[in-house]
Protein backbone atom coordinates (compact mmCIF):
# COMPACT_ATOMS: atom_id res chain seq x y z
CA UNK A 1 0.00 0.00 0.00
CA UNK A 2 1.26 3.40 -1.08
CA UNK A 3 -0.02 6.59 0.74
CA UNK A 4 0.12 9.58 2.21
CA UNK A 5 1.82 10.31 5.65
CA UNK A 6 1.71 13.36 7.87
CA UNK A 7 -0.67 16.62 7.01
CA UNK A 8 0.19 19.55 7.89
CA UNK A 9 -3.58 21.76 8.28
CA UNK A 10 -4.77 21.02 5.02
CA UNK A 11 -1.36 20.82 3.44
CA UNK A 12 -0.18 17.10 2.44
CA UNK A 13 3.57 16.97 3.09
CA UNK A 14 5.07 13.52 2.68
CA UNK A 15 4.04 10.42 0.20
CA UNK A 16 5.12 7.22 0.07
CA UNK A 17 5.58 5.83 -3.25
CA UNK A 18 6.54 2.75 -5.60
CA UNK A 19 8.88 4.20 -8.68
CA UNK A 20 9.52 2.52 -11.77
CA UNK A 21 9.63 3.46 -15.43
CA UNK A 22 7.22 2.91 -17.96
CA UNK A 23 7.16 3.67 -21.67
CA UNK A 24 10.84 5.40 -21.04
CA UNK A 25 9.21 7.65 -18.46
CA UNK A 26 9.45 7.89 -15.38
CA UNK A 27 6.31 7.56 -13.12
CA UNK A 28 5.27 7.33 -9.59
CA UNK A 29 2.48 4.86 -8.40
CA UNK A 30 0.55 5.44 -5.39
CA UNK A 31 -2.81 6.25 -3.28
CA UNK A 32 -4.55 8.70 -1.68
CA UNK A 33 -8.01 9.31 -0.18
CA UNK A 34 -10.29 10.79 -2.89
CA UNK A 35 -11.38 13.69 -0.56
CA UNK A 36 -7.26 15.02 -0.44
CA UNK A 37 -6.70 14.15 -3.78
CA UNK A 38 -9.45 16.70 -5.21
CA UNK A 39 -7.39 19.65 -3.87
CA UNK A 40 -3.60 18.64 -5.40
CA UNK A 41 -4.45 18.74 -9.30
CA UNK A 42 -6.58 20.32 -12.04
CA UNK A 43 -8.47 19.59 -15.07
CA UNK A 44 -5.97 21.34 -18.05
CA UNK A 45 -8.35 22.36 -21.10
CA UNK A 46 -5.51 22.59 -23.41
CA UNK A 47 -5.10 19.16 -22.92
CA UNK A 48 -7.97 17.61 -22.31
CA UNK A 49 -11.67 17.01 -24.07
CA UNK A 50 -14.77 18.80 -23.27
CA UNK A 51 -16.39 16.89 -20.37
CA UNK A 52 -18.94 14.36 -21.73
CA UNK A 53 -22.31 14.76 -19.31
CA UNK A 54 -23.66 11.01 -20.65
CA UNK A 55 -20.54 9.40 -19.68
CA UNK A 56 -20.25 11.47 -16.04
CA UNK A 57 -23.74 10.33 -15.50
CA UNK A 58 -23.08 7.20 -16.63
CA UNK A 59 -20.39 6.56 -14.27
CA UNK A 60 -22.36 8.95 -11.50
CA UNK A 61 -24.99 6.14 -11.57
CA UNK A 62 -22.18 3.20 -11.51
CA UNK A 63 -20.72 4.73 -8.57
CA UNK A 64 -24.06 5.43 -6.78
CA UNK A 65 -24.99 1.35 -7.49
CA UNK A 66 -22.11 -0.06 -6.55
CA UNK A 67 -21.30 2.17 -3.30
CA UNK A 68 -25.09 0.75 -1.99
CA UNK A 69 -24.33 -2.99 -2.35
CA UNK A 70 -20.34 -2.62 -1.09
CA UNK A 71 -18.85 -3.58 -4.54
CA UNK A 72 -17.82 0.16 -5.48
CA UNK A 73 -14.20 0.69 -7.64
CA UNK A 74 -12.04 2.22 -9.33
CA UNK A 75 -8.93 1.42 -12.04
CA UNK A 76 -5.93 4.18 -11.47
CA UNK A 77 -6.03 7.43 -12.53
CA UNK A 78 -3.20 8.91 -14.60
CA UNK A 79 -1.56 12.31 -13.73
CA UNK A 80 1.58 14.35 -15.55
CA UNK A 81 3.40 15.89 -12.44
CA UNK A 82 3.96 19.01 -13.32
CA UNK A 83 6.51 19.77 -10.59
CA UNK A 84 4.07 19.41 -7.85
CA UNK A 85 6.15 16.74 -6.25
CA UNK A 86 9.58 16.46 -5.01
CA UNK A 87 12.09 13.57 -4.42
CA UNK A 88 12.72 13.32 -1.20
CA UNK A 89 14.57 9.90 -0.94
CA UNK A 90 13.69 6.24 -2.89
CA UNK A 91 10.12 5.95 -2.29
CA UNK A 92 9.22 8.93 -0.49
CA UNK A 93 8.53 12.12 -2.38
CA UNK A 94 7.11 15.89 -1.12
CA UNK A 95 4.08 17.86 -2.85
CA UNK A 96 5.33 21.33 -3.72
CA UNK A 97 2.78 23.91 -1.79
CA UNK A 98 0.66 25.53 -4.49
CA UNK A 99 1.57 23.66 -7.64
CA UNK A 100 -0.72 21.22 -8.77
CA UNK A 101 -0.71 17.96 -11.10
CA UNK A 102 -2.73 17.57 -14.33
CA UNK A 103 -5.01 14.51 -14.72
CA UNK A 104 -4.55 12.66 -17.88
CA UNK A 105 -7.11 10.19 -17.65
CA UNK A 106 -9.99 9.85 -14.79
CA UNK A 107 -11.81 13.38 -15.79
CA UNK A 108 -15.31 12.02 -15.77
CA UNK A 109 -14.59 9.68 -12.89
CA UNK A 110 -13.56 12.73 -10.69
CA UNK A 111 -16.71 14.43 -12.03
CA UNK A 112 -18.86 11.78 -11.25
CA UNK A 113 -17.64 11.21 -8.01
CA UNK A 114 -18.25 14.86 -7.51
CA UNK A 115 -21.58 14.57 -8.69
CA UNK A 116 -22.81 11.00 -6.37
CA UNK A 117 -21.22 12.98 -3.32
CA UNK A 118 -23.34 15.76 -4.04
CA UNK A 119 -26.57 13.96 -4.95
CA UNK A 120 -26.11 11.72 -1.49
CA UNK A 121 -25.18 14.71 0.80
CA UNK A 122 -28.85 16.45 -0.90
CA UNK A 123 -30.42 13.21 -0.03
CA UNK A 124 -29.02 12.82 3.50
CA UNK A 125 -30.09 16.63 4.17
CA UNK A 126 -33.34 15.74 2.96
CA UNK A 127 -34.24 12.62 4.99
CA UNK A 128 -32.45 14.48 8.18
CA UNK A 129 -35.12 17.44 8.01
CA UNK A 130 -37.64 14.51 7.44
CA UNK A 131 -36.74 12.97 10.71
CA UNK A 132 -35.66 10.00 9.35
CA UNK A 133 -32.50 10.14 11.04
CA UNK A 134 -31.77 5.87 10.55
CA UNK A 135 -32.05 6.35 6.99
CA UNK A 136 -29.86 9.62 6.96
CA UNK A 137 -26.87 7.67 8.88
CA UNK A 138 -27.14 4.87 6.09
CA UNK A 139 -26.32 7.36 3.54
CA UNK A 140 -23.84 9.16 5.39
CA UNK A 141 -21.84 5.84 5.75
CA UNK A 142 -21.99 5.66 1.63
CA UNK A 143 -20.62 9.41 1.90
CA UNK A 144 -17.47 8.35 4.42
CA UNK A 145 -16.27 5.19 1.70
CA UNK A 146 -16.52 7.30 -1.46
CA UNK A 147 -14.84 10.25 0.30
CA UNK A 148 -12.01 7.64 2.37
CA UNK A 149 -11.88 5.31 -0.79
CA UNK A 150 -7.98 5.25 -1.82
CA UNK A 151 -7.61 6.23 -5.57
CA UNK A 152 -4.69 4.37 -7.15
CA UNK A 153 -2.50 7.11 -8.98
CA UNK A 154 0.07 6.66 -11.83
CA UNK A 155 2.23 10.10 -12.19
CA UNK A 156 4.23 10.66 -14.94
CA UNK A 157 7.27 13.06 -14.18
CA UNK A 158 8.86 15.42 -16.57
CA UNK A 159 6.34 15.83 -19.26
CA UNK A 160 5.98 18.76 -21.78
CA UNK A 161 2.77 20.08 -22.71
CA UNK A 162 2.90 18.17 -25.68
CA UNK A 163 3.67 14.99 -24.19
CA UNK A 164 0.73 15.33 -22.13
CA UNK A 165 -1.62 15.98 -24.82
CA UNK A 166 0.05 13.03 -27.28
CA UNK A 167 -0.69 10.94 -23.53
CA UNK A 168 -3.83 12.13 -23.09
CA UNK A 169 -4.41 11.23 -26.94
CA UNK A 170 -3.28 7.75 -26.70
CA UNK A 171 -5.67 7.01 -23.99
CA UNK A 172 -8.72 8.52 -25.08
CA UNK A 173 -9.33 8.72 -28.81
CA UNK A 174 -9.05 6.57 -31.84
CA UNK A 175 -6.08 4.78 -30.49
CA UNK A 176 -8.16 3.86 -26.90
CA UNK A 177 -11.14 2.50 -29.20
CA UNK A 178 -8.39 0.03 -31.04
CA UNK A 179 -6.82 -0.02 -27.72
CA UNK A 180 -9.88 -1.24 -25.98
CA UNK A 181 -10.59 -4.40 -28.07
CA UNK A 182 -6.67 -5.48 -27.22
CA UNK A 183 -7.18 -5.41 -23.49
CA UNK A 184 -10.49 -7.47 -23.79
CA UNK A 185 -8.06 -9.68 -25.75
CA UNK A 186 -4.93 -9.85 -23.42
CA UNK A 187 -5.78 -8.84 -20.04
CA UNK A 188 -5.77 -11.47 -17.64
CA UNK A 189 -6.96 -9.70 -14.48
CA UNK A 190 -10.86 -8.71 -15.64
CA UNK A 191 -12.97 -11.99 -15.89
CA UNK A 192 -15.32 -10.80 -18.22
CA UNK A 193 -12.47 -10.66 -20.65
CA UNK A 194 -11.48 -13.84 -19.98
CA UNK A 195 -15.20 -15.12 -20.38
CA UNK A 196 -14.97 -13.51 -23.74
CA UNK A 197 -11.95 -14.77 -25.38
CA UNK A 198 -13.46 -18.11 -24.00
CA UNK A 199 -16.43 -17.46 -25.96
CA UNK A 200 -14.88 -15.75 -28.91
CA UNK A 201 -12.91 -19.04 -29.63
CA UNK A 202 -16.25 -21.13 -29.28
CA UNK A 203 -18.13 -19.39 -31.83
CA UNK A 204 -15.68 -18.63 -34.03
CA UNK A 205 -16.85 -20.69 -36.71
CA UNK A 206 -20.41 -19.50 -35.98
CA UNK A 207 -20.20 -15.60 -37.09
CA UNK A 208 -16.69 -13.58 -38.09
CA UNK A 209 -16.04 -11.73 -34.40
CA UNK A 210 -13.87 -8.42 -34.60
CA UNK A 211 -10.84 -8.69 -32.13
CA UNK A 212 -8.96 -5.90 -32.23
CA UNK A 213 -11.28 -2.92 -32.75
CA UNK A 214 -13.84 -1.19 -30.53
CA UNK A 215 -16.27 0.02 -32.78
CA UNK A 216 -17.36 -1.92 -36.19
CA UNK A 217 -18.05 0.77 -38.78
CA UNK A 218 -20.81 -0.36 -41.98
CA UNK A 219 -17.62 -1.73 -43.89
CA UNK A 220 -16.64 -4.17 -41.17
CA UNK A 221 -17.73 -7.78 -41.92
CA UNK A 222 -17.63 -9.10 -38.42
CA UNK A 223 -21.23 -9.39 -36.75
CA UNK A 224 -19.83 -8.13 -33.28
CA UNK A 225 -16.45 -7.53 -31.63
CA UNK A 226 -15.14 -8.45 -28.14
CA UNK A 227 -15.48 -5.57 -26.68
CA UNK A 228 -19.20 -5.60 -27.63
CA UNK A 229 -19.25 -9.11 -26.32
CA UNK A 230 -17.97 -8.01 -23.15
CA UNK A 231 -20.82 -5.63 -22.79
CA UNK A 232 -23.70 -8.26 -23.67
CA UNK A 233 -21.87 -10.02 -20.62
CA UNK A 234 -22.48 -7.60 -17.95
CA UNK A 235 -25.69 -6.97 -19.70
CA UNK A 236 -26.85 -10.61 -19.30
CA UNK A 237 -25.54 -11.37 -16.21
CA UNK A 238 -25.76 -8.32 -14.35
CA UNK A 239 -28.61 -6.10 -15.74
CA UNK A 240 -26.00 -3.53 -16.63
CA UNK A 241 -26.09 -1.96 -19.63
CA UNK A 242 -23.43 1.34 -18.46
CA UNK A 243 -20.38 1.59 -16.96
CA UNK A 244 -18.62 -1.40 -15.00
CA UNK A 245 -15.65 -1.70 -13.00
CA UNK A 246 -14.65 -4.60 -10.80
CA UNK A 247 -15.50 -8.21 -10.38
CA UNK A 248 -18.53 -9.54 -11.75
CA UNK A 249 -21.92 -9.87 -9.69
CA UNK A 250 -23.40 -13.10 -10.35
CA UNK A 251 -26.99 -12.50 -9.23
CA UNK A 252 -29.01 -15.25 -10.68
CA UNK A 253 -26.72 -17.92 -11.80
CA UNK A 254 -23.19 -19.27 -10.75
CA UNK A 255 -19.94 -17.95 -11.95
CA UNK A 256 -19.09 -21.53 -13.54
CA UNK A 257 -22.05 -21.54 -15.61
CA UNK A 258 -21.74 -17.92 -17.34
CA UNK A 259 -19.75 -19.20 -20.42
CA UNK A 260 -22.54 -21.98 -21.30
CA UNK A 261 -25.18 -19.16 -20.82
CA UNK A 262 -23.53 -16.63 -22.77
CA UNK A 263 -22.80 -19.20 -25.80
CA UNK A 264 -26.35 -20.09 -25.49
CA UNK A 265 -26.93 -16.49 -25.71
CA UNK A 266 -24.81 -15.97 -28.70
CA UNK A 267 -25.78 -19.06 -30.13
CA UNK A 268 -29.37 -17.64 -30.28
CA UNK A 269 -28.52 -15.46 -32.44
CA UNK A 270 -28.27 -17.47 -35.69
CA UNK A 271 -31.75 -18.32 -35.10
CA UNK A 272 -32.72 -15.12 -34.51
CA UNK A 273 -30.94 -12.48 -36.83
CA UNK A 274 -31.58 -12.72 -40.58
CA UNK A 275 -29.14 -13.71 -42.98
CA UNK A 276 -26.36 -10.84 -44.00
CA UNK A 277 -26.98 -9.77 -40.70
CA UNK A 278 -23.41 -8.36 -40.07
CA UNK A 279 -25.12 -5.91 -42.85
CA UNK A 280 -25.08 -2.99 -40.89
CA UNK A 281 -26.36 -0.96 -44.19
CA UNK A 282 -29.01 -3.51 -44.50
CA UNK A 283 -30.21 -4.90 -40.85
CA UNK A 284 -29.62 -3.63 -36.91
CA UNK A 285 -28.63 -6.57 -35.95
CA UNK A 286 -24.71 -5.74 -36.52
CA UNK A 287 -25.32 -2.57 -33.93
CA UNK A 288 -23.87 -2.84 -30.76
CA UNK A 289 -27.17 -1.20 -29.03
CA UNK A 290 -28.84 -3.99 -30.38
CA UNK A 291 -27.23 -6.51 -29.54
CA UNK A 292 -26.80 -5.04 -26.12
CA UNK A 293 -30.30 -4.61 -25.46
CA UNK A 294 -31.01 -8.06 -26.15
CA UNK A 295 -28.67 -9.57 -23.46
CA UNK A 296 -30.58 -6.93 -21.27
CA UNK A 297 -33.40 -8.11 -22.35
CA UNK A 298 -32.97 -11.57 -21.09
CA UNK A 299 -31.49 -10.51 -18.05
CA UNK A 300 -35.46 -8.85 -17.63
CA UNK A 301 -37.02 -12.09 -18.19
CA UNK A 302 -34.58 -13.67 -15.37
CA UNK A 303 -35.25 -10.87 -13.13
CA UNK A 304 -39.05 -10.28 -13.73
CA UNK A 305 -40.64 -13.28 -14.72
CA UNK A 306 -38.22 -15.69 -12.85
CA UNK A 307 -37.51 -17.56 -15.66
CA UNK A 308 -34.06 -20.04 -15.89
CA UNK A 309 -31.47 -18.41 -18.33
CA UNK A 310 -32.10 -21.24 -20.55
CA UNK A 311 -36.01 -20.53 -20.64
CA UNK A 312 -35.49 -16.61 -21.18
CA UNK A 313 -33.19 -17.44 -23.99
CA UNK A 314 -35.35 -19.74 -26.11
CA UNK A 315 -37.99 -17.03 -25.43
CA UNK A 316 -35.59 -14.16 -27.04
CA UNK A 317 -35.37 -16.70 -30.20
CA UNK A 318 -39.13 -15.93 -31.12
CA UNK A 319 -39.14 -12.29 -31.97
CA UNK A 320 -38.15 -13.44 -34.92
CA UNK A 321 -41.90 -13.53 -35.51
CA UNK A 322 -41.86 -9.90 -35.05
CA UNK A 323 -39.53 -8.02 -36.91
CA UNK A 324 -37.31 -8.06 -39.92
CA UNK A 325 -34.33 -6.66 -38.06
CA UNK A 326 -34.67 -3.94 -41.03
CA UNK A 327 -33.74 -0.13 -39.83
CA UNK A 328 -37.39 0.85 -41.36
CA UNK A 329 -39.33 -2.09 -39.15
CA UNK A 330 -41.73 -0.74 -37.10
CA UNK A 331 -40.20 -2.13 -33.97
CA UNK A 332 -37.31 0.71 -34.40
CA UNK A 333 -39.64 3.43 -35.29
CA UNK A 334 -38.60 5.64 -32.41
CA UNK A 335 -34.78 5.15 -33.00
CA UNK A 336 -35.24 6.06 -36.94
CA UNK A 337 -34.09 8.63 -38.72
CA UNK A 338 -35.83 9.11 -41.99
CA UNK A 339 -33.11 11.50 -43.57
CA UNK A 340 -30.28 9.22 -42.49
CA UNK A 341 -32.72 6.17 -43.25
CA UNK A 342 -31.50 4.32 -40.36
CA UNK A 343 -31.43 3.61 -36.66
CA UNK A 344 -29.29 5.76 -35.17
CA UNK A 345 -28.14 7.14 -31.40
CA UNK A 346 -29.05 3.60 -30.04
CA UNK A 347 -25.64 2.68 -28.22
CA UNK A 348 -27.02 5.43 -25.35
CA UNK A 349 -27.79 3.60 -22.28
CA UNK A 350 -31.32 4.80 -22.01
CA UNK A 351 -32.36 4.17 -25.73
CA UNK A 352 -30.85 0.29 -25.38
CA UNK A 353 -33.22 0.16 -21.90
CA UNK A 354 -36.07 1.28 -24.23
CA UNK A 355 -35.44 -1.05 -27.10
CA UNK A 356 -35.81 -4.19 -24.24
CA UNK A 357 -39.17 -2.54 -23.32
CA UNK A 358 -40.51 -2.74 -26.67
CA UNK A 359 -38.40 -6.26 -27.18
CA UNK A 360 -40.87 -7.14 -24.00
CA UNK A 361 -43.66 -5.50 -25.01
CA UNK A 362 -43.69 -7.05 -28.62
CA UNK A 363 -42.96 -10.94 -27.03
CA UNK A 364 -46.36 -10.17 -24.51
CA UNK A 365 -48.38 -8.75 -27.65
CA UNK A 366 -47.66 -12.10 -29.45
CA UNK A 367 -48.16 -14.38 -26.06
CA UNK A 368 -44.73 -15.10 -26.68
CA UNK A 369 -44.65 -15.20 -22.71
CA UNK A 370 -46.21 -17.66 -21.24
Amino acid sequence: MYGVTNMNEHLLARIKVKEYRQFGRSVLLMKMPFRLLQSIFTIDGKVQRELDLRRKNAIRDFILETVKEGTFYFSPFIFSARGALARIREGEWELVPGVKMAILDGQHRVKALESALQKLKFEKEAYEDSGYMQKAEEIQKWIDTLESYEIAMQIYLDLSEDDERQLFTDINTERKEAHGGLVVKYDRRDRYAEWTRTLAQRLDSKFEIERNLSRLTTTNSSLTSMVIMKKCLIALIEGNVGYKEGEPVCKYCREEEVPDIAELFFTAWMHLFPKQAENRKKYVSGLSGVQIALAYTVYRLVAEEEKSYTEAIEHLKRLKEVTSWRHDDPLFAPFYDKKKKQVVRLSEQGKMKKLSELFLQEMKRKAVIG
